[in-house]
This record gives structure tokens, sequence and C-alpha cells, in this order.
């Protein structure tokens, strides 16, 4: 009877860590997916700002306009090549889940710290405005405002993706990745380790 139970037992837990491993893997493979998504997004963006730029600046005769879209174009091609290598990576699991969770923590902190950077953008492209209102040459003042002009709408576009993309790999955790942490321990009785996990 004793063996009866601890087969029963074994079996159980055997059952239960296949099933954390696939939730695992299941989380793992959403994460790379969501990730890669925002990166073909972030890559979209700055392939059509690229090329809305090279049509503007060639369309238009206005210097203001021409100093707006070479910056606009100077940072869509910042963005692809941030982008676009995340874009085409292939995927790759994660060796244990204390490596899914610190790369989980680590991609969250990256795009919240970026949605704090792009206020910084959008302030820096108040002050280029600003600063083109002190310049008594035509030229300079025109320069200086599609600069500004072109970094504002740039930390802009940059501010929505990064927020939207911290909620949705926040989102993505607390669904997926959260509840099978709480319910997984770890301990140590000073001679063995013991593993468990609550259905």
């Amino acid at each position: 009877m004793k063996s009866i139970s601890m087969l029963i037992c074994l079996f159980c837990s055997i059952t239960a860590f296949a099933q954390s491993d696939t939730l695992l893997t299941h989380f793992d493979s959403k994460r790379y997916q969501l990730n890669k998504k925002g990166m073909i997004v972030l890559s979209s963006w700055g392939g059509a700002t690229v090329a809305g730029s090279a049509a503007g600046y060639a369309l238009t005769g206005s210097y203001g306009e021409k100093q707006f879209y070479l910056m606009n174009g100077a940072w869509g091609l910042i963005n692809l090549g941030i982008a676009l290598p995340g874009a085409l990576a292939s995927p790759k699991s994660s060796a244990s889940i204390h490596d899914m969770q610190k790369a989980q923590t680590r991609m969250e902190k990256i795009f919240l710290a970026n949605a704090m950077l792009d206020l910084a953008y959008i302030a820096g492209g108040v002050a280029l405005k600003q600063y083109s209102y002190n310049q008594t040459e035509v030229r300079k003042q025109q320069q200086f405002d599609g600069f500004g002009n072109a970094v504002i709408l740039q930390g802009a576009g940059l501010l929505i993706f990064d927020s939207f993309m911290t909620f949705l790999n926040n989102r993505n955790r607390k669904r997926h990745l959260d509840p099978i942490l709480q319910k997984a321990s770890i301990s140590f009785t000073g001679n063995y380790f013991r593993l468990g996990y609550r259905f």
C-alpha cells in the first residue's frame, strides 16, 4: 500500500512539473512573439518615416520643411537600426525559469526606461523650437524649428510605442508567468533541495 501511495505521489509530481513546463514554454513563446511583433511595428514606423521623409524632402521647396524631413528621416534610420535585428531574430528558448524571469524583467525595464527617455526627447524638441525663436537669422530659425518639430513627433511616436510595449509585457507576465511562479516553491532542508508545485 505504501509503494502504491509513493507511485501516485511520484506520478502527480511528474504531471505537475510537466504541466508547469508546458505553461512556461507557452509563456516563453508568447513573450518572444509579443516582442517580435513590437520590433516589426517599430521597423515599419522607421521604414515609413524614412520613405515619407525622403519624399517630403524632395517635394518641398521650404527650407524649414526640408530640415524637418532631414531630422525625421535620421530618426527613422535609427529606429530601423534598433528594431530590424529584433524583428529578424529567430526565437531562443530560455535555459531556465530563472533566465526567463530575468529576461522578462529586463524587457519590461527597458521599455519603461525608454518611455521616460521619450519624454526627454519631447522636451528636447520643445527646447529646440524655443531656441529657434531666439535666432536672428531666418534660415537658422527655420532649421531649429524644423528639427524641434521632428524630435517632438518622433518622441511622441516612441512614447506611445514604448508605453504600449511596457503595458503588454506587464500584462503578459501577470497573466501567464506570475501564476506559475506563485504555485512553484523551492526549499532547502540542509541535505537536499525540494521543488514543489501547487495545483
